[in-house]
């Protein structure tokens, strides 16, 4: 029988909660539960409007005579004050500087943290100089942190975490993705993500560039955005190429699935970056594997734990555009291998890597502490 425990879920997004697991711990985690968003000390609660966030920021601003120190406090206290009005038991932070950004105020009132690690806050070297000491901290406090990726492990260890505390956890695809049936021959391609240099998207449009010498019918399609576009753009105009890549936007969940069931193979040029940032395990990979796309994709991050090479799909060498272009264009001329590939990929991910199972982690998490 499952306890019964409240929790708060902590996302550090200004404006609204937005992150990859609030949704999903909001449908999927069986306790009473309420959500905050307003920065890395998250004070306001889901469904506040922007006019009384406005309010609110503008009143502290004021009393406290644009004082950072004083302003802090002040979130801090408002936060402290939901927390006990709402009589949470534990606070599930979203990201890895959302739990150390919130430790103090929960060691005040005695209520444990169970906080998430994705990539950016553990691998981007200046965001990690930033708050490794927050981090540390959090380690010598009553909480539980959840890595997407293996190679974390040996970092948070570094930071001072016990085996106990550490529960290695990748993100996991919902149950409609694996409800979808692909066009193994309509030779789409597709990428989903921000337009980042973590993501090398300009990779992937110069291994497709290769692809389009021996099959001029395939197709790209991006869906996302970011700084790159512009460079994605004028690199398509470049090769001349521009009628066979298509940049889609941000799509909804709803698109994405009819996006998958529209193509052949998911693609992604993961590298970790000059800054060190990386990838943990892409969730986007995770969910066309779940759709049965075959993945081309790189020796990188979480995403080495998601794709049997050779067996799902194919793993290259970071920067290696050209052997990427071999397996997209292989497997074209194999469509037999798509078919076998994306089969394998599903019944791999179903078994390892569905949300329901990631998030039951969590509440095992949340019940231990609590």
């Amino acid at each position: 029988m499952t306890k019964k425990i409240k929790i708060a879920i902590a996302t550090s997004h200004r404006f609204k909660p937005m992150g990859t697991f609030s949704k999903n711990y909001e449908e999927l985690l069986p306790f009473e539960k309420i959500t905050l968003f307003g920065g890395f000390l998250p004070y306001f609660y889901k469904g506040t409007s922007k006019f009384h966030q406005k309010i609110i920021r503008y009143f502290f601003t004021l009393i406290s005579f644009k004082n950072q120190k004083k302003i802090d406090k002040l979130i801090k206290n408002r936060f402290k004050k939901i927390l006990k009005k709402e009589n949470i038991d534990c606070v599930l932070a979203e990201f890895f500087y959302t739990g150390s950004s919130i430790k103090k105020a929960c060691e005040e009132l005695n209520i444990p943290i169970v906080c998430n690690v994705l990539g950016h806050d553990i691998n981007n070297t200046k965001e990690y100089n930033q708050y490794s000491e927050s981090y540390a901290k959090l380690a010598n406090y009553n909480s539980i942190v959840v890595p997407v990726a293996k190679n974390m492990i040996p970092k948070l260890k570094k930071l001072g975490y016990k085996d106990e505390q550490i529960v290695y956890s990748p993100l996991g695809a919902r149950d409609e993705f694996f409800e979808i049936m692909p066009n193994y021959s309509s030779k789409v391609f597709v990428a989903v993500g921000r337009f980042v240099k973590m993501k090398s998207p300009l990779s992937t449009i110069k291994a497709f560039n290769v692809v389009l010498q021996k099959h001029p019918d395939a197709k790209l399609f991006f869906a996302g955005d970011g700084v790159l576009y512009n460079e994605m753009v004028n690199l398509i105009e470049i090769l001349n190429i521009k009628n066979s890549v298509e940049f889609l936007g941000w799509i909804s969940q709803t698109q994405q699935t009819d996006l998958f069931a529209r193509s052949t193979i998911f693609v992604q040029h993961s590298i970790t970056t000059e800054e060190g940032d990386a990838e943990g395990t892409p969730v986007a990979i995770i969910e066309a594997s779940a759709s049965g796309l075959p993945i081309v994709s790189t020796k990188h991050g979480g995403i080495i734990d998601t794709v049997i090479n050779e067996k799902t799909g194919f793993l290259v060498e970071e920067n290696d555009w050209e052997s990427m272009a071999e397996k997209m264009i292989y497997l074209l001329d194999n469509p037999e291998k798509i078919k076998e590939m994306g089969k394998e990929g599903r019944k791999f991910i179903s078994e390892n890597f569905s949300m329901r199972k990631h998030v039951e982690t969590v509440r095992k998490c949340i019940e231990k502490l609590t």
